[in-house]
């Protein structure tokens, strides 16, 4: 547009020049007009032979760790670049040491490097990019904007509180319950003997016994326990209303999370379905570079995330893993709120997949009638269930009341500080 300006200008004054027949006033006109053209075309050529790279030393890493990003930008064309300034974009509340910008000359071949760092105080999946590269003409007339092509993304777990009552040498750190339904027996739990009866396996023949009676004897065994846990986090939005939602929002991932580690540490099989968004999805690592000549342009038009409209779960499928909850975290760190499913109609969905002999754990915000009678229908269903309501006071008494009748216990978690305070028995 400003190109456009000038060149209506000289124009102008070159059919005036015309006009009034001014051999002077058109040699004027057209050393402006050609003073204009090389300004155009020097400030597109310098800035059209730039190749630029950005590497970063980690993609995954904690709240309050700090991540070192390094950025090269090389003059692949055969003439100089007068001057070139260069910046790399972060998310603005991410404290930097050191300069993500440089001004410099680029010669011909030559390469430009710089880095700095990033500490990263949120959780989430952040965009790391694009750069921002500007230059113009010797004679101050443009100046061009351009941004990369490559966007690249961090992520940054969510916090993990340490149950303080749990303890290493507890083989089942949900404390044992004999769950009601005989799903399967446990050999190691006997419970006494009985004769033998036709069809018995060998394994559990009780060979001492029999050999004391004469007979043949089984060993009799108690139900097992129920093993580890399903964990279903609710993020829709709208159960998340208030002042406080984004706060709820991240403590329960953090609740989630830390019941993940937990349960990894006794060596019991877990896993996670959630409503929530995947960022990942949405994410653009690679994005058509924008040339404008203007700042405000430039930013404007650099490509963002794209807008997920998915309503496939996203889950971490129930097994016992040594990386399982390291699975969990990593996708916890990437979840964001959902307008589609709802909690009960995610559940309604997804229990059929999901193994009986692992507790069913939601963790919400608040518990509905409707939800109530999900819940319920899956205690009949089979599960051990066990709710994790998310500071929500008078909704705690109002779910305790409402699932009472069908035996499943709700926590409340007003603060971070309450999962360092939880019964490993309770949960």
């Amino acid at each position: 547009m400003r190109n456009a300006f000038w060149f209506i200008i000289g124009g102008v004054v070159l059919a005036l020049a015309f006009v009034m027949q001014s051999p002077y006033l058109s040699y004027a006109a057209y050393g402006f007009l050609l003073l204009v053209a090389i300004a155009h075309f020097s400030s597109w050529a310098w800035l059209s032979g730039l190749d630029c790279r950005r590497t970063l030393d980690r993609t995954i890493l904690n709240q309050g760790e700090d991540i070192t990003v390094e950025v090269t930008v090389e003059n692949r064309r055969g003439w100089p670049i007068p001057w070139l300034y260069v910046e790399d974009l972060h998310p603005p509340d991410f404290p930097r040491a050191g300069d993500n910008s440089r001004l410099a000359v680029l010669m011909p071949g030559r390469t430009l490097r710089f880095r700095y760092t990033l500490t990263c105080p949120r959780r989430g999946y952040h965009r790391i990019g694009p750069l921002m590269m500007e230059s113009g003409d010797l004679f101050g007339l443009q100046r061009r904007f351009i941004t990369g092509k490559r966007q690249d993304y961090i992520s940054v777990l969510p916090t993990v509180a340490y149950i303080e009552t749990f303890t290493i040498s507890a083989r089942r750190p949900q404390g044992p319950v004999r769950i009601s339904n005989r799903i399967y027996e446990d050999p190691s739990r006997i419970a006494g003997v009985r004769e033998y009866q036709r069809g018995d396996p060998l394994n559990l023949i009780h060979w001492k016994a029999s050999a004391r009676m004469g007979d043949l004897f089984t060993k009799q065994t108690e139900p097992s326990n129920v093993l580890g846990a399903t964990l279903v986090l609710d993020l829709h939005q709208d159960a998340y209303a208030g002042e406080k939602a984004e706060q709820r929002m991240e403590l329960a991932i953090t609740t989630v999370a830390s019941l993940a580690y937990l349960l990894q540490l006794s060596g019991e099989q877990l896993g996670m379905i959630t409503n929530a968004r995947d960022a990942a999805e949405a994410a653009r690592y690679e994005v058509a570079g924008t040339e404008t000549l203007s700042r405000q342009e430039a930013e404007s038009g650099v490509a963002g995330e794209e807008k997920s409209d998915t309503l496939r779960p996203l889950e971490v499928p129930t097994r016992r893993s040594p990386v399982q909850a390291l699975h969990i975290i990593e996708n916890l760190a990437r979840v964001l709120p959902t307008d589609g499913l709802d909690v009960g109609a995610l559940l309604m969905a997804e229990f059929r997949k999901q193994p009986r002999d692992a507790t069913l754990i939601p963790v919400v915000p608040r518990v509905t009638p409707e939800f109530a009678r999900v819940l319920a229908q899956m205690k009949l269903s089979g599960f051990s269930v066990t709710v994790f309501l998310i500071d929500n006071y008078h909704g705690y008494e109002e779910a305790s009341v409402m699932l009472a009748g069908d035996g499943i216990d709700v926590l409340h978690i007003e603060t971070e500080r309450d999962l360092h305070e939880i019964s490993p028995a309770r949960i």
